[in-house]
Formats: structure tokens, C-alpha cells, sequence
């Protein structure tokens, strides 16, 4: 097809324009502006070519792009190709897509290799370690847009969505310029981005109605930690980095993260009367029978292990707050014990069958019976109950599978019941600051509004609107724009597994709602946070159910593969 001499001319200036683009000033509003967030892009894995599709009014120094345009960059050559309609342009060691004003209403944003997500900003593009290197320079508030969703389900109520999108507003901004090149990476590190998509309703609207308003310590913004679960008590900052932010953030127990059943806990059952001497498993009763040792050996007793028995457990507790009072993360496990041991083969004799060397020669008393000796090597009931403390980290946390998080700062409390001690494990992050799933509860349960619960979290903070608002470069007129380009077509979603089997006895259909409309649940190889991921599950994906796990985990199935999903969040189907 021939090209309308409008496009013609679009591609003469564009090939004249080559030779100046070394000398072209990348005029971008992100350098200067304290509301523009440069979030160095990780997730998309980028290797050394990438394909941008421009959903929106952009420019590269003097040339302008039609919306719906797409390039492809290259680095694998040393340098920066751009191609674009069989153009090749060599862009030096950097490129920089800058993003104008566009029509109200209309999307304006970038789409990277093929993704569903909008990303609303301008682009600086490098190359670091032979693959692309990717920043996205993008206002405060359109920033957030890809990040509450996914910090925070967009199924979580609308006050809850609220105080998220006000802390992560104001880590955002305390984070401005204070990195080389970039301010913020797009994975946990700092706060998950995944750019913007419509179908967040709820949280988009959180952001909305929340615009500009940030917390305050002193003249600054503050650094508005937050994590998924604190298991009951909010953590302050030096316990976790060992420097304190200020006051405003203090240690204080959260009974609506406790409360929330959705918040992840972790539980291990030691029976009371433990069948065959086992303490949950056979490495924790190991670990328990190696500090056993000491004392059975003080008692007469060999300590060794093999030479235990553990008959009964007689209480639990926790003590030794690892940070002092009033912290909830204890360091031991205070387990008292009924034990049956055997004697060290030297002492197996009753002190009734000694004889003392001054009853030699006199005259012997009638015999009295006397106890019976346990035959030397069986083993005896030791009289009393002993007591030892076992280490929670890690030997608690490790051998009975109560680990959530790679650090050592769980929440671990003792329950008892009639014939078992359980124990459950409680925190998912650090968490300083904002409990999520406390949140949830609190807006959902009580219905508190976000103010309340930012000032249960932040007890030390002023919360005030200020103005974030970035003005774009100005809207492209240059009449070769005028020629039609290609309609922006965002990828589809991803394509379900299907699932045709009906359920059989014993199995039940679920599917994955309950999370964000376009996030993803990961479907692991095992009932384990830290085990594989086989696949990313999509909202709306069916399941069987094939079994009920302990920990809030499922087994489940597709007609293509099987794996683990949390129960959290999927919902039951008739």
C-alpha cells in the first residue's frame, strides 16, 4: 500500500532530523519536578530488545510519533537501535520517550512487549550490563494507580484502598531524589507497580479521593512503612533496620490484624500425649532430646538420645521478647517434659544393694525385702518433670514449619487445648507501620474511615493534602500527525486453563476472585510460600479442588496441571 504524502513527509523530517538528535535537550518534566516518580522498571525482565507501543502523544527529542505507533529497541550492538516502518536510528548510549499532553479522555501512555498495562509517563531507556535498562519518569498520582492494586487487593473495601493509596503516596514522595538515576524499583524492594488498568475500579477511585494527601513528620513527608501482616503488634523501624524515622510510628499491639481471618497464619499441633515419644516430627523431637541431655545426664542419666523417651508434655510457653518488653517476637520455647531414660550402666544398682564396710563381722540382721533393681540398661521413669528451652529461631520456627518470612521475626504464641499444644505462627513483611490485612478488618468489620486507621499506625503523623499535580509538555500539532495511525489495540488477557472435568467425590470447583481483576495468584509445586511457582492463575480461573490442606492451603487441578494455591483466594462454586 503507498503511503499518503503526509506520512512521506513525517518520514523525510524524521531521516533529516537524525543528525541533530545528539544535540536535541531531552525537555522532560521528570528532573525538576518533586511530584514525578522515576521507577526503575525490574518485573519486565527486559533482555536487549523490547517493543514499545506508543498508546498515547509522544516524542523522541524533535521527532513525534502517531498514537498507535510501535518501535522496537535494540542493544545488540553495543548501542541503542530504534526501528520504526523499516527505519533504523542509532540513538547513542540513550533514548528518551517524552510524553505530552494529550485529548481529555483519551489513554496516553506506553505499552511494553505486548502487556496489558498502561504505562503513563515518559521513558528513559539505557543499557546496562549488554541488556535494555528501563525507568519510567510518571506523576505521583498516576503512579499510584499501578501500584494500590496490587499492594492491596482491588476487592478490599473502599477506606481500606484509601489509607493504602495515602502511605504509598507518601513513601513515594519521601523517595523522590534520593537515588542515582531512579528513585524507586517496582517490586517490594519499595512498592509493587504494575502500571494502570480501568478495571481497578476501587482503586482507582481510592486514589482519586484521596489526591495529594500525604503524611507529615515535621516538614517532610514521612517514610509511611507498611506490610501485609504484623501478626498482632506494629513494629518500629530500628528493630528492623536498626535506625529510627522519628516517633511516629510506635510499638503497639493490633488486635484487627489477629482478628482478620484472612491474615496468614502458620500452625504446628504437639500432642500432649505424643504418639511413639514424636513432638510434631521426628527433627523437632531430635533437637528436644539433644537439650535434654544435660540435665538427664546430671540426674545419673546417659543423654543420649537414643536412651530418651518422651512420654508427655506438660506445658508451653513463650518468653525471651527478642527486642525486650514490650515486644511479641519471643526467642524460646519454654517446654516442660515427662521423659523415661536409661541410667548410666555404673549407677544401675539400688543404694539398698551397697553394703557398708563396717557391717563386716557383725551379726546380721534378719533380711527385709528390698526393692526390686531395674535391670542395668531398661529404661526408667525419671521422678521429675524437666524442663528446657528451645530456641525459636530456628530451631522452632525451621523444624515445625512456622516460617513465614527469610527474616527472623515472626510472631509465635502457644495455644492450649485438651490434648495438644498448638502453636501459631503470625507477621507476613516486616511489619513497621501499616498492616494491611489490619486494615481490611478495620474498614471492612468496624468500618472505620482512612483517617482512623492511619492514625492508628501512625500515631505521630499530621495527614494534609498537598498539591501533586504535573503539568505535561505541550499537546503535538505538527501537521504530519495528522495522518491516521495504526488503532492502539491492548493485548488481550491471558487465556484461562480450562477445566472440563466435573468434580468427584470428595472434590468441590472454586475460582480465583479474590484478588485484583488483573493480578495474578501464583499456583505453586507445594503447599509452601517458598516453593515454585508452576504458573500465574488469572482472575476469574476455575479449579477442582482435590484436597483441603493444613496452613490454609489447597490442592488443586485444570485439565492442564495440578499444584497449591492458597484458600484465601479463591471462592467456593456451586
Amino acid at each position: 500500500m503507498r503511503r499518503k504524502p503526509q506520512a512521506k513527509r513525517f518520514f523525510a523530517c524524521f531521516l533529516a532530523a537524525i543528525l541533530l538528535i545528539a544535540a536535541c535537550p531531552f525537555c522532560t518534566y521528570a528532573k525538576a519536578d518533586p511530584n514525578v516518580i522515576r521507577v526503575l522498571l525490574t518485573k519486565l525482565a527486559l533482555t536487549d530488545r523490547m517493543t514499545v507501543s506508543l498508546d498515547g502523544s509522544y516524542t523522541i527529542g524533535d521527532f513525534s510519533f502517531q498514537r498507535g505507533s510501535q518501535i522496537t529497541v535494540s542493544c545488540k550492538t553495543g548501542t541503542l537501535m530504534i526501528y520504526y516502518e523499516g527505519i533504523a536510528w542509532n540513538a547513542g548510549k540513550e533514548a528518551r520517550l517524552i510524553r505530552h499532553e494529550a485529548e481529555q479522555g483519551k489513554e496516553n501512555g506506553l505499552r511494553i512487549n505486548g502487556g496489558y498495562p498502561l504505562y503513563a509517563g515518559d521513558l528513559r531507556i539505557s543499557i546496562a550490563d549488554g541488556n535494555l535498562n528501563a525507568v519510567l519518569h510518571i506523576p505521583v498520582e498516576e503512579y499510584l494507580l499501578g501500584v494500590v492494586p496490587y499492594e492491596m487487593s482491588d476487592a478490599f473495601p473502599l477506606e481500606a484502598l484509601k489509607a493504602q493509596a495515602v502511605a504509598a503516596r507518601t513513601y513515594a514522595l519521601r523517595k523522590v531524589g534520593t537515588g542515582g538515576s531512579y528513585d524507586l524499583v517496582d517490586n517490594t524492594n519499595d512498592q509493587v507497580y504494575r502500571g494502570y488498568q480501568k478495571e481497578n475500579g476501587n482503586a482507582n477511585r481510592a486514589v482519586k479521593e484521596t489526591a495529594g494527601v500525604c503524611g507529615f513528620y515535621g516538614k517532610s513527608p514521612a517514610n509511611c512503612y507498611y506490610s501485609a501482616s504484623n501478626g498482632g503488634q506494629v513494629e518500629i523501624p530500628e528493630h528492623v533496620w536498626g535506625k529510627s524515622d522519628g516517633d511516629y510510628i510506635t510499638m503497639h499491639e493490633d488486635p484487627y490484624d489477629v482478628e482478620n481471618p484472612e491474615s496468614l497464619v502458620k500452625k504446628a499441633t504437639v500432642k500432649k500425649a505424643p504418639a511413639e515419644g514424636l513432638l510434631g516430627n521426628g527433627a523437632f523431637t531430635g533437637a528436644v532430646k539433644l537439650l535434654l541431655s544435660e540435665p538427664l545426664a546430671a540426674k545419673g542419666y546417659t543423654g543420649e538420645a537414643e536412651d530418651i523417651r518422651i512420654l508427655s508434655v506438660e506445658s508451653m510457653e513463650m518468653l525471651g521478647p527478642k527486642t525486650g518488653d514490650p515486644s511479641l517476637v519471643m526467642t524460646a520455647l519454654r517446654t516442660t517434659l515427662k521423659v523415661k531414660a536409661r541410667r548410666v550402666p555404673s549407677q544401675a544398682m539400688t543404694d539398698d544393694e551397697e553394703m557398708s564396710i563396717f557391717q563386716v563381722g557383725q551379726p546380721t540382721a534378719t533380711a527385709q525385702p528390698t526393692p526390686t533393681a531395674a535391670p542395668q540398661g531398661a529404661f526408667v521413669i525419671v521422678p521429675e518433670p524437666i524442663t528446657v528451652d528451645i530456641p525459636v529461631f530456628p530451631t522452632v520456627k525451621q523444624l515445625l514449619g512456622l516460617g513465614i518470612n527469610s527474616t527472623d521475626n515472626e510472631i509465635i504464641t502457644v495455644h492450649e487445648k485438651e490434648d495438644a499444644f498448638e502453636l501459631q505462627s503470625r507477621r507476613y513483611g516486616h511489619g513497621v507501620g501499616m498492616s494491611q490485612r489490619g486494615a481490611q478488618w478495620m474498614a471492612s468489620k468496624y468500618g472505620w474511615k482512612y483517617e482512623q486507621i492511619l492514625r492508628f499506625y501512625y500515631p505521630g503523623l499530621t495527614f494534609k493534602a498537598v498539591d501533586t499535580n504535573v503539568a505535561l509538555p505541550t499537546p503535538l500539532t505538527m501537521e504530519y500527525l495528522s495522518t491516521p495511525g495504526p488503532a492502539a489495540s491492548p493485548t488481550p488477557r491471558p487465556t484461562l486453563m480450562p477445566v472440563s472435568a466435573a468434580p468427584q467425590k470428595g472434590e468441590w470447583k472454586a475460582q480465583v476472585t479474590r484478588i485484583g481483576v488483573n493480578s495474578y495468584l501464583n499456583l505453586r509445586a507445594a503447599p509452601s510460600m517458598d516453593a515454585e511457582v508452576l504458573r500465574q492463575l488469572y482472575y476469574g480461573q476455575m479449579l477442582i479442588v482435590t484436597e483441603t490442606l493444613p496452613d490454609g492451603w489447597l490442592r488443586v487441578k485444570t485439565d492442564v496441571m495440578e499444584g497449591y494455591v492458597m484458600e484465601q483466594f479463591v471462592e467456593k462454586k456451586d
